[in-house]
This record gives structure tokens, sequence and C-alpha cells, in this order.
């Protein structure tokens, strides 16, 4: 019971990873206003090691001086991201919780550090820079991809100048799954503090029926009715490439969020599998929540 105690008053944080990009700076920006709304604490984590050029080193001194060199400089790193983000932390709307700022840096994978941080903390929400394009960052994107396969909380991907005070609008794509509403209460509860209207989507191929007089799509739409959440709205688009549609409608409506769910499928189902939500990723225009189909 002691045990159990201690644990439910542990402070909730929003983990930011980062590599120190314009992208990645964004996004622990944004990470310390959401933990202001959320009032959760924030942590910083960077991984140091680029397991993919290993291979590339010629000996053992060499390798030993150059991941002495990469912890020293992701340990510079982190201490000016803290720096910097406890110095906006003073600029924080009154009503906010101030958070308490930590950081870890580790030489694991970053999938392997981040499912190990998430045993350890009681995680909201994961935040991360989108990838950029001008610069080869292939190993990034791998790692983001590989981010929202495994993990079991929200993931938030933000582009280079966003900012999430402007979002008026919400975007989130549904199937239908049941799994939908734990995103679709977590999008209600982030709407109640920025404001936003909520619009949710079902994106229709042409060679598909319209789904809105379907046995699922009502019972659907009749607990969304249950949410009583003002600016919620349902509606259903014709479209080919669901992305694009989904993107083209971010651009139409002003929406400053799109958010969907990700299904965590096995790795040889996903081998054979196209992945809406990788697509997204390569083709982000605005933040992307990205809801694990295994949310706890």
């Amino acid at each position: 019971m002691k045990e159990f105690i201690q644990r439910k008053n542990v402070m909730k944080k929003i983990l930011v990873l980062t590599d120190f990009s314009a992208n990645a700076t964004c996004a622990a920006e944004a990470g310390l206003m959401l933990s202001g709304k959320l009032h959760t604490d924030l942590l910083l984590f960077n991984t140091y090691i680029d397991y993919a050029t290993m291979s590339s080193y010629g000996g053992a001194g060499w390798i030993i001086d150059e991941f002495t060199e990469r912890k020293k400089s992701s340990l510079r790193g982190l201490e000016s991201l803290t720096e910097g983000l406890e110095y906006f932390s003073c600029e924080l709307e009154p009503d906010n919780r101030k958070p308490v700022i930590s950081f870890e840096l580790n030489d694991c994978s970053l999938e392997m550090d981040v499912a190990d941080i998430l045993v350890k903390n009681e995680v909201e929400l994961i935040v991360m820079g989108a990838r950029s394009h001008d610069r080869d960052d292939a190993l990034y994107g791998d790692d983001t991809n590989s981010i929202v396969n495994h993990v079991t909380r929200p993931v938030l991907i933000v582009p280079a100048k966003t900012d999430l005070k402007q979002i008026r609008k919400a975007v989130f794509a549904t199937d239908f799954d049941e799994a939908d509403f734990k995103a679709i209460h977590y999008l209600v509860k982030l709407g109640k503090l920025f404001h936003y209207q909520l619009e949710i989507i079902h994106v229709i191929k042409p060679d598909q029926k319209a789904a809105g007089q379907s046995a699922k799509a009502l019972a659907f739409k009749e607990k969304l009715t249950k949410l009583k959440y003002q600016g919620l709205t349902y509606h259903e688009a014709g479209g080919e490439d669901v992305i694009n549609r989904l993107n083209h409608l971010c651009t139409e409506t002003g929406a400053g969020l799109l958010a969907l769910l990700h299904h965590q499928r096995p790795f040889f189902a996903r081998l054979f599998t196209h992945s809406k939500t990788k697509k997204a990723l390569s083709e982000l225009k605005v933040p992307l929540l990205v809801f694990p189909s295994k949310m706890n």
C-alpha cells in the first residue's frame, strides 16, 4: 500500500526528446508551455550515440575519444537548453504551473532509452521535433518511426516555428476504432486548455461507400454527442490519398493540429502494411499528435 501511495503522488512529466536542432528546440519550447498548462514537470533527453556510424570507426581508441566528446557535447547542450527554458518559464501564464526542468542523457538506442524512461516515470506526453528536410536526418527519422511504433504514451511531433498557443482548430482522423475514444478524450482535455474547435474527420476513398449511416458510424457519432464538448463536429470527406486529404483539410480550415491513431502492429505485419503514420510524418505541415493503439 505504501508503494502504491508513493507512486500515486509522483509528479507527471512531459518527456522532450532533443537532438539540439532548430526543430527540437521548438519542440522543447512547446513542451515547456504544455507542462505549464498540464501542471507537469519537464524531462529533457538526448542520446549521444549514432549506432549507424559505429562501423566506420577504425580503432578502439578513436571510438573512446569520440564517445567521450559526444557525451560532453550532449551534456553542454542539455545544460544550455535547460537554462534557456528556465528563463522562458518565467513568461508562462499566471494560472500555469512553473515546471521543474530536469534532463538525462545516455548512449543506448533512443527506443531502448525511452522505454526505460517510461517505466521509471509517469510520462504524460512525449514531444519531439519534426524531421528537417534541410539536413541529412534519415537516422533521426528512423528514430521517430521507432518511437511511435513502440511507446504507450501520445507523441507530439512539432515542426519548426510552431506556436501551440495559436491553435484554433484540431483535426482528428477516425476509422471508428474503439481506441479512437481514448485519443478523443485526450484531445478534449487539451481543448479545454487551448479553447480550440475539435473536428472529427472520416476520409472515404472513391471506391468506398459513404459510412455515415452504417451501424458503426452511427454508434460512434452517438458516443461523440455524449462528450458535450462545445466546438466538436464530425463530418466525412472524400479523397484518394488519406494523408494528402487531411493535410489539405488542415490548410483549408486553418487547423493547427492534426491527430490520428497509430496501429502498432507486430514487426512482420508492419513489413507488408503501408503506414499512414509514417507517410504523415514525411509530409508534416502542422504539429502531429500520434496516439498509440496500445496507449495506457
